[in-house]
C-alpha cells in the first residue's frame, strides 16, 4: 500500500473489511436460519407421528387405522407427507399421501421407547429427492405379550430448500445493499475526517510557494501542535536567513573598504595588487555562494522579466556593436529561488555572450517535463571543445572572452550547483557558443 492515498486506504481497507464480514454475516444467518427450520420441522414431524402412534389401535395381531386422520397432509395424495407402520417387519399401512408409492422395504427402526431423526434421508420408495425422516417404535399388546410397532413420518424436503434459498436470496440482495450505504457512508466520511488534512496540505503548499507567511486555518485541536510547530520553523528559517545575508553583507562591507585601499596604495607593486584583486574576487564568490539557494518558502519568479531588463542593459552598455538581441518565449517559465541569484546568472550568461557576440544574440526559454531554463546563444567566434569545460574552473579566463573574468562562468556553475540545476556548454547554430541552463521545477 506504498505511495496510496489515506483516504484510498481508507477505502481498501473497508471494502477487504466487507468481503470477509459479508460472506460471514451471511454464513451465519443462514446457519441460524437453518437450524430454526429444521428445528421446526422435527417438532411438525414429532407432532404427526404422535398422531399416529394414536389413532393406532392392535386388536391382537390384527392393526388398524382410521381412514381419515386429523393431519390433513397425510390424506392428501402427493403431498410431500408420507406416513409409515411396521408390525412384525411388515407395512401395515401407508397414508394416502403415499397413494403413489410402493413401499416394499422400511428404513431400520429405532429401539423401543427410541426415536431419530435424520436431516438427509434417501427414501427407498422415492430416491430421486431428499426428506425429512423421523421414526418412534412403540410397544402395543398382542395377542399374548407386547410388541414393537415402527412409526414414521418422511416430508419432501423440496419445500424447505425453496424457502431457505429465498431467505439466502434476500440476505444477500439486503446485505449487498448493506455493504454499498456503508461504504458510501464511509467515503463521506473519510471526506469529512481529511478535510482538515486536505486543507493542510493545501496551505503547506501556497506557504512553500511563498503566498502565504504561515498557516492561519482553524484546524481540529489534534492539529494544533502541528500548526504551531510549522508556523515557529517557517519563523526561525526566515529570521536565520534573514541574519545569515546580514551578516555576510556586514561581512563584505567591511572587507571591501581595506581592500579597495590596499589596491589604491601607489607603492603596492603589481604582484601584490594582483593577489589582493584576486581575493577580492574570491571573498566576493564565496560571500555569493553562501547568500544563494532556494528557501522552499518563496514564489516562483518569472524568468522574462529580468531576461528584458537584461536585454535593455546589454544594449546600451554595447551600444557600439549595435547588437540584435531576440527572446523567445513559448511557454512561461518561472524560477524558484531568490531574484537577486537569478538576476546574478542571467547577467553573467549574457554579459558574456554580449562581448563575444559579432552582432546577434539569441535568448530563448523553454520547459522539458520538470525542468525549466533558458539558453543564450551568440554569432561570436565560438568556443573550442577542448577549452568548454575551463570556462566553468575558478578564476579561468579564455581569449574569446578577453574583456570579461573566468570568474564570472564560475560564479554561475555554482550558484546553478546549489538550485541542483544543470549547465551546458554547446555550439550554436548562429554560429558562436551556445550556454543552456536548467532547474528543476514542477508546478503545485
Amino acid at each position: 500500500m506504498k505511495g496510496l492515498s489515506l483516504r484510498v486506504r481508507s477505502i481498501m481497507l473497508a471494502i477487504l473489511a466487507l468481503a470477509v464480514f459479508i460472506p460471514v454475516t451471511v454464513l451465519t444467518l443462514d446457519k441460524a436460519y437453518t437450524t430454526s427450520l429444521t428445528q421446526a420441522k422435527l417438532s411438525e414431524l414429532k407432532l404427526m407421528n404422535l398422531a399416529l402412534v394414536s389413532a393406532f389401535e392392535l386388536d391382537g395381531a390384527i392393526p388398524s387405522m382410521p381412514d381419515l386422520l386429523y393431519e390433513e397432509q397425510l390424506n392428501l395424495p402427493d403431498s410431500g407427507y408420507v406416513g409409515l407402520i411396521i408390525f412384525r417387519n411388515n407395512v401395515v399401512w401407508q397414508s394416502a399421501s403415499a397413494l403413489h408409492y410402493s413401499i416394499e422395504k422400511p428404513p431400520p427402526p429405532p429401539a423401543v421407547g427410541d426415536d431419530y431423526f435424520l436431516e438427509f434421508f434417501h427414501a427407498p420408495f422415492d430416491e430421486s429427492r431428499a426428506y425429512f425422516a423421523y421414526a418412534f417404535t412403540a410397544e402395543f399388546a398382542a395377542e399374548s405379550d407386547f410388541e414393537p410397532v415402527h412409526f414414521y413420518i418422511f416430508n419432501d424436503k423440496t419445500e424447505f430448500n425453496t424457502e431457505r434459498d429465498a431467505f439466502l436470496s434476500a440476505v444477500w440482495r439486503w446485505m449487498l445493499l448493506l455493504a454499498v450505504s456503508l461504504l458510501a457512508l464511509l467515503i463521506i466520511g473519510t471526506n469529512v475526517v481529511l478535510a482538515p488534512v486536505r486543507v493542510l496540505i493545501k496551505e503547506i503548499r501556497h506557504t512553500a510557494n511563498g503566498e502565504q507567511k504561515q498557516l492561519t486555518h482553524n484546524y481540529p485541536v489534534e492539529f494544533n501542535g502541528l500548526k504551531t510547530s510549522i508556523n515557529q520553523l517557517l519563523h526561525a528559517e526566515a529570521e536565520q536567513r534573514s541574519r545569515y545575508k546580514n551578516s555576510l553583507g556586514d561581512l563584505a562591507h567591511s572587507l571591501k573598504t581595506p581592500l579597495a585601499v590596499a589596491l589604491g596604495a601607489n607603492s603596492l607593486p603589481e604582484e601584490a595588487k594582483d593577489a589582493l584583486f584576486q581575493i577580492n574576487q574570491l571573498v566576493q564568490r564565496q560571500l555569493k555562494r553562501a547568500t544563494a539557494g532556494n528557501t522552499g518558502w518563496q514564489p516562483p519568479i518569472a524568468v522574462l522579466p529580468s531576461v528584458e531588463k537584461l536585454k535593455s542593459a546589454m544594449q546600451k552598455v554595447y551600444r557600439h556593436k549595435h547588437l540584435q538581441i531576440t527572446i523567445e518565449q513559448r511557454v512561461p517559465v518561472l524560477f524558484k529561488g531568490d531574484e537577486t541569484d537569478l538576476m546574478e546568472i542571467l547577467g553573467n550568461v549574457m554579459d558574456n555572450a554580449s562581448k563575444a557576440a559579432r552582432q546577434r544574440i539569441h535568448v530563448s526559454l523553454f520547459r522539458q517535463g520538470r525542468w525549466a531554463g533558458f539558453a543564450v546563444e551568440d554569432d561570436g567566434p565560438g568556443i573550442p571543445q577542448h577549452q568548454k569545460t575551463l570556462l566553468l574552473k575558478r578564476g579561468e579566463r579564455l581569449d574569446t572572452y578577453t574583456e570579461g573574468q573566468g570568474i564570472g562562468l564560475a560564479v554561475v556553475s555554482d550558484l546553478v550547483s546549489i538550485y541542483e540545476g544543470r549547465l551546458t556548454i554547446q555550439d550554436s547554430p548562429l554560429g558562436g557558443a551556445k550556454i543552456v541552463i536548467q532547474f528543476p521545477f514542477q508546478e503545485h
